[in-house]
Order: C-alpha cells, then sequence, then structure tokens
C-alpha cells in the first residue's frame, strides 16, 4: 500500500481536545439546579449546562506520547513526547488547549478548542499548528455509558491532492489520570489508525 504522509491530521490535531494543576480562568459550571430551566431558547444555547461538566476531566496538565503510523495499522510507528495543558475559558464555555512537542524533529505547537453546542447538541473541536496554515473542525458525541467521545470531520492531504477526506477522532479515557486520542481515515478503512496519543496528567 502506497505509503502515506498525514501530516495535515498530525500538525493540526496533536492533542486532540480535544490537560491537573492550576486552573486559569473560568471553572467548569458547578453542580446546582439545571441552568436551562426557566430559559429562553436563546438562553439556553449561551448558557453552558451539564454537557459542559464532562469536560472538566481533561482539564490541567498531560504528559504526551505520539505514535503515527507512516505505514497504516501494524506499521512500526514514529514516536514523540510532548506536553499539553488545557483551561476553561469565556466564562466556562470552551477548554482551550495548547500543546508543546516535537513532530518530524522539528518544534510543533498547537492549539484548539472544544466545547458543546447546546443548540446542535454537539460536541464540538478544532485545531491549528505551526504546521499549517489551515484549522481543522470537527464535531461529534459523548457515549452515555462508555464516556467515549466520537467526533467526525475532514481533513486535507496536499502530498495526494486531495481535499475533504472524511476522518474519525476517538477520545477513550482510560482512567481518572489517563487518556488516548485516535484518528482514524475512514476512506482506507474502518479501523485504519492513523495516529494515536497517550495522556497522562501531570500532579
Amino acid at each position: 500500500m502506497k505509503k502515506r504522509t498525514f501530516l495535515v491530521a498530525i500538525g493540526l490535531i496533536l492533542g486532540g481536545m480535544y490537560a491537573g494543576s492550576a486552573i486559569v480562568g473560568a471553572q467548569a459550571p458547578g453542580d446546582g439546579d439545571d441552568p436551562q430551566a426557566g430559559r429562553t431558547p436563546d438562553q439556553m444555547a449561551m448558557t453552558p449546562g451539564d454537557a459542559h461538566k464532562h469536560l472538566d476531566y481533561f482539564v490541567g496538565k498531560w504528559k504526551t506520547k505520539t505514535k503515527i503510523y507512516m505505514g497504516g495499522p501494524g506499521s512500526p510507528p514514529m514516536e514523540s513526547d510532548g506536553q499539553s495543558s488545557m483551561k476553561w475559558v469565556l466564562d466556562g464555555r470552551f477548554i482551550m488547549h495548547e500543546h508543546k512537542g516535537t513532530m518530524m524533529g522539528q518544534p510543533y505547537e498547537g492549539i484548539g478548542m472544544t466545547g458543546y453546542d447546546n443548540y446542535r447538541n454537539l460536541y464540538i473541536s478544532s485545531w491549528c499548528s505551526n504546521m499549517g496554515t489551515n484549522m481543522l473542525t470537527f464535531a461529534g458525541m459523548r457515549h452515555p455509558e462508555t464516556g467515549v467521545f466520537t467526533y467526525y470531520g475532514e481533513m486535507d492531504e496536499p502530498s495526494m491532492n486531495v481535499i475533504g477526506r472524511t476522518v474519525k477522532y476517538v477520545t477513550r479515557i482510560v482512567d481518572a489520570d489517563h487518556y488516548t486520542f485516535e484518528i482514524i481515515d475512514l476512506h482506507a478503512g474502518d479501523d485504519y489508525k492513523v495516529i494515536e496519543l497517550s495522556y497522562e496528567r501531570v500532579k
């Protein structure tokens, strides 16, 4: 099979959501009465709710290890280490993710935003980095029983002259201090994992 590059995905998504130590900025919505009760549709769309609370897990500082399967699943991965931090911003509406590390032997930095769109009932995320001039956006759901976040979006591959390749992004919480983020190329197959990031919380 032709060797795949996935440089755009790597450059724009390290860190998937896409964090502890001190939390900077606004705190996550707290427990208590339903914040949406008695509100107009516009107010409900504007106000953080219960869905946002599930994102509080990611807040903090993390050590990361990235594995890139250039030859597809099962091939020897290229590995690199990094550091990520996540914090609530915009009064608890979004989590901002900042990442630093190396990629292909080069310095790498990326910034992402993740939140929940009350109106569309979807988790939403974006990512951009110093390895590209574009911005990835993706949206999806959290499974109510497993807690797995599954997002779908598009990815361009300039080296293959491809625009808008459909990609799946999966975030799995392992325990209180570990989670993984996977990028799956749906064009190549339902389980064609090309990138995996492992996160370990820094205490």
